[in-house]
């Protein structure tokens, strides 16, 4: 950790720490907004709200931590995550999921086993 970090008068009250949180998601909704109008226009009604909502979900989880160790440890937890995250849902968008649905062994409603006593 860095020797660099302001020291504070006592402790910050969370409910300041909360706005401080909730300001970070705005900023960063409203950045995205401004630096990628397009972006944000083929994306959902509900996008920004939800980068907003994550955005301060994940400073307050980082806040709950104060031993250096286990901050370590949460830091180097989202990292694996953020990857798996993010290979798992390229490889679902990279799917071909037309032929999924065309192939013969995937089970529809009409080729569904339907138990035991199949005929």
């Amino acid at each position: 950790m860095s020797d660099n970090l302001p020291t504070t008068q006592g402790a910050i009250s969370r409910d300041l720490i909360k706005e401080i949180a909730m300001d970070i998601g705005k900023e960063v909704s409203a950045y995205i907004e401004i630096m990628y109008p397009e972006a944000v226009k083929a994306c959902s009604s509900t996008f920004l709200l939800s980068l907003r909502n994550h955005t301060y979900n994940e400073i307050m989880a980082a806040l709950e931590l104060t031993d250096e160790q286990a901050i370590l440890r949460r830091l180097e937890d989202r990292r694996v995550f953020r990857r798996r995250w993010k290979k798992t849902w390229k490889a679902l968008r990279e799917r071909d999921w037309e032929s999924v649905r065309n192939a013969r062994d995937v089970p529809t409603p009409a080729n569904a086993p339907m138990g035991d006593n199949e005929s």
